[in-house]
């Protein structure tokens, strides 16, 4: 059961990835950026909603409680990861993205007495220079002249918010109300969903709000997105932080790299190549040895 929860949730992870390419040139801060991600978010809250076996407002304050952190780091997850996405490939973003497992896998050791030996800490260390590699500044000649492509800064709030979502998952599957992760997962979206359409009404209009081909393409980011961590949270609460977070993790970075190839037409760089590397290697260190 837990391999096929695995393989679901990289499927999920994978599609999110590929899709959020697809609303990555809408700017940061604009109302359009907001809208689509108010639709993004309100999608996966309200299907997980449709789909679940209890009422999502049958909670302890706990889960409510741990569930407004859970949306803050959607957003920032989200929010962050579509910026970079606009800047750099699908390949390299997801492979930054997915080191911030470091995180619930430190997490583990530290607070549920999960073991790490010497080759996993330098797994963990490893991760400090792939992503100082993958931030190097890139500049692009285009015809409007050369545009610096640095997209480090969104990246790593990105791979540290993955990595807030995933200690969560695991605080959240521990606690005493465990059966109550659809309830968690549905509110946290749905509040991520009302704070996005809040920006929405303040943001600044550079032109009217036009639902289009990527309100379809949010919806699916939604659906996708709200299932993948749906999953992700029932995993975290019966597979070991060191062994589950890897395992899931190199799997998206392998797919999303190779579909990001065949499907955007990504070309990578030397430099790409070698976080790629760096970045499989920290994995393997922390999820084999």
């Amino acid at each position: 059961m837990n391999v096929l929860l695995i393989l679901l949730s990289v499927m999920l992870a994978t599609v999110r990835n590929l899709l959020s390419k697809g609303i990555s040139d809408l700017r940061f801060g604009t109302k359009k950026f907001f809208a689509m991600q108010s639709v993004l978010f309100l999608t996966g809250g309200l299907v997980l909603c449709a789909v679940g076996k209890r009422s999502f407002l049958d909670v302890s304050s706990l889960t409510g409680a741990y569930a407004v952190l859970y949306g803050i780091l959607l957003l920032v997850a989200q929010y962050a990861y579509t910026a970079a996405l606009g800047r750099g490939n699908v390949g390299i973003c997801s492979t930054v993205y997915s080191l911030g497992f470091i995180f619930p896998t430190v997490s583990g050791s530290l607070f549920w007495g999960e073991p790490l030996n010497a080759w996993n800490v330098s797994g963990i260390l490893l991760v400090i220079p792939t992503v100082m590699l993958s931030g190097r500044k890139k500049i692009v000649k285009t015809q409007e002249g050369k545009q610096n492509k640095w997209y480090i800064l969104p990246l790593v709030f990105a791979m540290m918010a993955s990595g807030g979502l995933g200690i969560l998952q695991k605080v959240q599957q521990l606690s005493p109300y465990p059966e109550q992760k659809e309830s968690f997962i549905i509110l946290a979206f749905l509040f991520s969903g009302v704070v996005s359409a809040i920006c929405t009404l303040f943001a600044k209009a550079e032109e009217k709000i036009l639902f289009n081909k990527k309100s379809f393409l949010a919806v699916g980011i939604g659906v996708a997105f709200g299932f993948a961590n749906l999953c992700n949270t029932v995993l975290a609460g019966r597979m070991p932080s060191a062994v589950f977070f890897p395992i899931l993790n190199i799997s998206t970075i392998f797919v999303s790299l190779i579909l990001g190839v065949i499907f955007f037409r990504e070309k990578l760089s030397r430099n790409d190549l070698v976080v790629l590397l760096l970045g499989i290697v920290s994995i393997l260190l922390i999820t084999v040895l």
